[in-house]
C-alpha cells in the first residue's frame, strides 16, 4: 500500500489516490513492473487494509486503485464492504481472467492473452468500465477489434509497453490509434513525472 499519489493511467490519469497492490498474479508478463517476491508481501485482513489506506490518504481523495499482480485472486466482499464503509471509491485493474468476488466502482480490464497458459482464458461476462491494452509486438488492429466487441464500455486505451523498446511500442501505439480512432493513448504518467 502506498500514497498519497496520482493514478498514472487511463481515464482517471492525474487523479489523487492511494494504491493497494496485491502480491500474486496468475500471469507472468515479461515487462511487469511489480515485484512478486514473497518476502515483500504481508497478509492483512480487511480492517487492517482499510485502516492503513485511510492513514495513507492524506489528501482525502477517498479513491483507492487496487492492482497487483491480479486483484481478482484476492479481492472479496469483506474488503469491498470495509472500503465502501470508509468512503473509498474503488478502482480495480484486472487482467480479466477471473470475475471479481466483491463490488467495485470502476473496473479496468487490461487483457494480456499473450501471457496466458493453456488453462487461463479471459473470463466471460466481465463488465469493464474501461479497457487498457498494453501495446507490444503481439497487439494489432484485429486484437483491438476483438476487445472492443467483447467489452462494451465508453473508454478504450492503448498504452505503449515501457521496456527497452519503448520508442518502437510508442510508434505502434500511435499507428493503432490512427487506425482505430475509438481508442485513445494512455501514457504511464507516474513514470514520466517520477512518482510512485
Amino acid at each position: 500500500m502506498f500514497g498519497p499519489t496520482l493514478q498514472g493511467e487511463g481515464a482517471h490519469a492525474g487523479t489523487p489516490c492511494v494504491f493497494l497492490r496485491f502480491a500474486a498474479c496468475n500471469l507472468a508478463c515479461t515487462w511487469c513492473d511489480t515485484d512478486f517476491a514473497p518476502e515483500g508481501a504481508t497478509r492483512l485482513d480487511a480492517r487492517e487494509i482499510t485502516a492503513r489506506l485511510v492513514e495513507l490518504d492524506a489528501h482525502g481523495s477517498r479513491m483507492v486503485v487496487v492492482t497487483g499482480g491480479e486483484p481478482a485472486l484476492q479481492w472479496d466482499e469483506p474488503l469491498a464492504t470495509a472500503l465502501a464503509e470508509a468512503g473509498f471509491r474503488v478502482h480495480v485493474v484486472s487482467n480479466g481472467t477471473r470475475p471479481l468476488a466483491g463490488r467495485v466502482d470502476w473496473l479496468t480490464i487490461s487483457p494480456k492473452p499473450q501471457f496466458h497458459t493453456g488453462s487461463i482464458a479471459l473470463a466471460p461476462e466481465v463488465a469493464a468500465s474501461e479497457v487498457k491494452v498494453v501495446v507490444d509486438d503481439t497487439v494489432d488492429e484485429a486484437a483491438l477489434d476483438r476487445y472492443a466487441a467483447r467489452y462494451r464500455c465508453a473508454h478504450y486505451f492503448v498504452q505503449p509497453c515501457m521496456d527497452d523498446r519503448y520508442a518502437h511500442h510508442l510508434a505502434r501505439t500511435l499507428a493503432l490509434v490512427h487506425a482505430r480512432p475509438r481508442w485513445r493513448v494512455s501514457l504511464q504518467l507516474h513514470k514520466i513525472i517520477g512518482i510512485p
